[in-house]
Parts: C-alpha cells; sequence; structure tokens
C-alpha cells in the first residue's frame, strides 16, 4: 500500500465568530447613531473600537483554526503526524489499540501513552475516513485480511 495523506482540520470556534459578529454589528449601528446624532465624537469612537475589535476576533479565530490543522501520513510502517508543536511518528507495531470518540481517534500504545487526534463538533468527516485507513493500516499490519 502507498502513503496516504489525511488532514485533520478544526473548523473556527462559532463562539468566537458569533461574539464577532455582533461586536461588528453594534459597532456599525453606534457609527450609524453617531451620524445621525450629528457626529457625537464618543458613539463615533466606540464604534470604531467595535467594528476593529469584531473584525480583529474574527481573524484571529479563522488563524487559530488554521493553525490547528494536523496532516497525518500513513503508511505500511507507521503513522507521521505534524501539526502544532512537535512532530509525532510511530510504528504500527507500537499501537496496542485504536478508539474512537465523537470528536476524535486516539492510538493507545502499548507502552501505556497515547495518541489523540480531536476535531471541533461537526467536523468528524475528516476523522472517518482517517479511521478507516489507519483500521486497513493495522489490518495489514498483523496479517489480517478484509473481505
Amino acid at each position: 500500500m502507498d502513503a496516504t495523506r489525511h488532514q485533520v482540520r478544526q473548523r473556527p470556534s462559532l463562539r468566537a465568530l458569533g461574539l464577532a459578529a455582533l461586536l461588528v454589528l453594534v459597532g456599525v449601528v453606534l457609527l450609524m447613531m453617531a451620524d445621525l446624532l450629528d457626529r457625537q465624537l464618543a458613539l463615533t469612537a466606540i464604534g470604531v473600537v467595535g467594528v476593529v475589535l469584531g473584525l480583529a476576533l474574527f481573524v484571529a479565530a479563522w488563524f487559530l483554526a488554521r493553525s490547528m490543522r494536523v496532516e497525518v501520513v500513513l503508511d505500511e510502517n507507521g503513522y507521521w503526524l505534524a501539526g502544532p508543536g512537535r512532530p509525532e511518528k510511530g510504528t504500527w507495531a507500537e499501537v496496542g489499540r485504536v478508539t474512537r470518540g465523537e470528536r476524535g481517534i486516539t492510538l493507545h500504545r502499548k507502552d501505556g501513552t497515547r495518541l489523540q487526534l480531536v476535531v471541533a463538533r461537526g467536523g468528524v468527516a475528516d476523522l472517518d475516513a482517517l479511521g478507516t485507513d489507519i483500521a486497513a493500516r493495522l489490518d495489514e499490519n498483523r496479517g489480517y485480511t478484509r473481505h
């Protein structure tokens, strides 16, 4: 089997995106009110701050989710993960079992350590393909045949 690559992507926090939208909306409303009230300086300043903070929160949430992506490479010998932090690699012989939860996959190593791949709510499509591939690689490594 050739090496396969999977990307486990994180979604931006809906709470952060909602708060960013609310800040921008309140800022725009305050700017409009300031314009209607003959350019009230205090309302204009607060409105600009609200819009700027909302946009900054949106950009921060988007970049944070993007930086939390993990690339997983699987081959006949083992796995390699590259993401935030240091790269992680191991062999299939080191893996004792694999469990799948609602939001992630856990590789339980024979030495007692665990490697967890977790995604945000609703982002489990990436894990479905990855889990199927891990199962096939483990079966091949253990000498099981799939029918």
